[in-house]
């Protein structure tokens, strides 16, 4: 495989990185059982993928030019199957290999690489499998790991030798990360469920949003400010307006997409009132970001209620159950498979 073969190779799994940002089939469990984020990021130079539970390491790599590929898994914070971490400093660029073997970390310190310790731990009781793929032709990013069956496959395809499964994360399907679904599927989505005249547009031409599709590209334009996917936004607005029709105590022109402050003790007078669509979206996506990310905000706080969470408490879903919706049994899971049948239609 030549330079323009390998770097080829890097790109596809490069544009594959939206598959692995999306979800396995998965429960209610992540949260309870102490998980942290893990994210992927690539270097287009090297064509490696780097794996990391630190924002801050994150954040440093995306300073010096690497690319954020959003979030690739949820990881437990123990267990008692460590993943250990290597670096090799002899090849140009520099190249991390990640394994669960103690006997293969140790054969290659012995080749020169350098142990980085514990990157992080695979779930025990097995809930999503990381497949482990490997590049005979390249000389960096070598080893390849996804959640992902169908990238998995697509690599194969192109020549990359499948490994099996590497290790595994938890289960959960993820708020924060790369949108699978842009503003034109989402809208779409919505015409074929319930059609165009369900939309408000007579309200909300007035707030910035005159059709489905204006309210669609704002919706990804805010979740994507913030690193939450868009998908999940969606569907999470559908199912607390009644797909825009309201008619509960939260009133369309209130631009109230979430239910924010409409808890059960105080339906009417708690609601939250935002003065056009951009602005119930943006609260909307910041108080998700504010249940599943301890890292900052990037626009300025809309949402009133944000101090109320406790960061980083429900990084999927299903942790939302109880938590956004009381009682909320089955309601992280009721946006999931609404999720899936949106992506369904790509």
């Amino acid at each position: 495989m030549n330079r323009y073969d390998l770097t080829r190779a890097g790109a596809l799994v490069a544009l594959l990185a939206a598959l692995v940002c999306g979800f396995a089939p998965m429960t209610a469990s992540a949260a309870e059982e102490k998980a942290e984020t893990m994210y992927r990021l690539y270097n287009e130079f090297t064509g490696e993928h780097f794996y990391t539970s630190s924002a801050a390491e994150r954040s440093s790599l995306m300073r010096s030019g690497w690319d954020d590929e959003g979030v690739a898994w949820i990881a437990p914070t123990s267990s008692k199957t460590p993943v250990y971490r290597l670096y090799n400093p002899h090849v140009s660029g520099g190249d991390h290999h990640y394994t669960t073997s103690r006997s293969e970390r140790d054969a290659l310190v012995r080749e020169g690489w350098r142990s980085e310790g514990i990157g992080w731990y695979s779930d025990d009781s097995r809930g999503t499998a990381l497949y482990r793929l490997y590049n005979p032709n390249a000389i960096t990013g070598t080893h390849h790991y996804t959640s992902s069956a169908s990238e998995r496959d697509a690599l194969v395809k192109e020549g990359w030798k499948n490994e099996e499964i590497a290790w595994y994360g938890l289960v959960g399907t993820n708020i924060m990360g790369s949108s699978l679904a842009d503003a034109e599927l989402l809208a779409s989505y919505y015409r074929a469920t319930v059609g165009e005249k369900t939309y408000p547009s007579n309200v909300y031409k007035e707030k910035g949003a005159a059709t489905i599709d204006d309210f669609c590209r704002i919706l990804v334009e805010e979740a994507e400010a913030e690193g939450v996917r868009a998908e999940v936004v969606f569907t999470q607005a559908m199912k607390e307006t009644g797909w825009l029709r309201f008619g509960g105590a939260v009133k369309v022109e209130w631009c109230n997409f979430a239910g924010l402050g409409a808890v059960n003790s105080n339906p009417v007078e708690g609601a939250n009132h935002f003065k056009d669509v951009r602005t119930g979206l943006r609260a909307q996506v910041q108080h998700l970001k504010a249940y599943a990310s301890t890292e900052p905000l990037n626009n300025p706080c809309v949402d009133l209620r944000f101090d109320l969470v406790s960061r980083g408490c429900a990084p999927n879903l299903e942790d939302l159950n109880g938590r956004w919706a009381v009682p909320g049994n089955g309601y992280g899971e009721s946006l999931a498979a609404m999720i899936d049948a949106i992506l369904e239609m790509k």
